[in-house]
C-alpha cells in the first residue's frame, strides 16, 4: 500500500491525531527532491509528470489540510464560506471531500476583502480565501516550489525555504566586508508591488505547469467587498507567485 492510500485508511479509521505524520511529510518531500533534481537535469517531461503526481496526491492534501488549518497564522480566519476546520473531525471530513474531488476541475470563490494596517499608517487590501482554496494553493504550492527553486537567484531571500532575514544579513555582511573601496548599499521599496503584478506574466510564467489553468481561475476569482463581487485585472495569489 502507498503512503497516499495508507494516509487515507489512517485518517478513515483512526481519526486525525493518530496520523504519522512523518510517513506524510517524508512521501512529499521526495517528490519535491525528485521535481527538484529533474529540473536542474531540464528534464522537462519529468518535471511535469511528477508535479502532477504530486497535484494529485491524497498524502499531499493531508498534508495541506494540517499546514491550512493547524499551523498558518490565519487557521481560525474564515473566508466568504465561513468555514473553518478547528476540530479534527471538521479536517477528516474536508480531507475526505478532497481526496475524492479532481484538484483540476476544482473551482474557486471569491476572496474576502479585508483591510490591514501598514507601518506607514496606511492601510493594505488583503484577500482572504476560503479554506478548502487555501488547502488547494499550498497543494499547487508544494508542487510547483520545488522546479521555480532550481530557477531563483541565489541572492533572493523572501518567501522562500530555509530562507530567512538572517540569511540575507549575513550575505550582505560578507559583502561589505570585504577590501573593495567601492561599497554600495540601495535601499528600495516597490510602490504597490503586490497589488499590481500582471496576471497574463504570471500566467505566461507557468504556462507549462500542470496546474496552471487553475491558477488562471484563482487569479480571475475576484473578491467580496461591502457585498460585491468584484473582478481583479492584477495582483497575486500568494507569496510564490509574483
Amino acid at each position: 500500500m502507498n503512503t497516499s492510500l495508507r494516509a487515507s485508511a489512517h485518517v478513515s479509521h483512526e481519526g486525525w491525531y493518530s496520523i504519522d505524520w512523518s510517513i506524510i511529510q517524508k512521501y512529499v518531500t521526495k517528490l519535491r527532491q525528485r521535481i527538484y533534481r529533474a529540473e536542474q537535469q531540464n528534464q522537462q517531461r519529468k518535471v511535469r509528470k511528477l508535479q502532477r503526481l504530486l497535484l494529485r496526491s491524497k498524502a499531499n492534501r493531508l498534508l495541506s489540510i494540517r499546514r491550512v488549518t493547524q499551523q498558518n497564522n490565519g487557521k481560525r480566519t474564515p473566508g466568504v464560506d465561513g468555514f473553518t476546520a478547528s476540530k479534527p473531525s471538521k479536517r477528516i471530513k474536508l480531507y475526505k471531500q478532497l481526496a475524492k474531488g479532481n484538484v483540476f476541475q476544482h473551482r474557486p470563490k471569491p476572496a474576502k476583502r479585508t483591510f490591514i494596517p501598514k507601518k506607514n499608517g496606511k492601510l493594505r487590501p488583503l484577500g482572504i480565501p476560503t479554506i478548502r482554496d487555501r488547502v488547494y494553493q499550498n497543494v499547487v504550492k508544494n508542487a510547483l516550489e520545488p522546479q521555480w527553486e532550481v530557477k531563483f537567484e541565489p541572492t533572493s531571500y523572501g518567501f522562500r525555504p530555509k530562507r530567512s532575514t538572517h540569511d540575507a544579513i549575513s550575505n550582505l555582511f560578507n559583502k561589505l566586508n570585504t577590501n573593495s573601496k567601492k561599497k554600495w548599499v540601495f535601499e528600495g521599496d516597490f510602490l504597490g508591488c503586490f497589488d499590481h503584478l500582471n496576471h497574463n506574466w504570471i500566467v505566461e510564467q507557468t504556462s507549462m505547469f500542470p496546474g496552471n489553468t487553475l491558477i488562471k481561475r484563482w487569479l480571475k476569482m475576484g473578491y467580496i467587498e461591502q457585498d460585491m463581487l468584484r473582478t481583479t485585472t492584477e495582483g497575486t495569489l500568494s507569496c510564490l507567485l509574483f
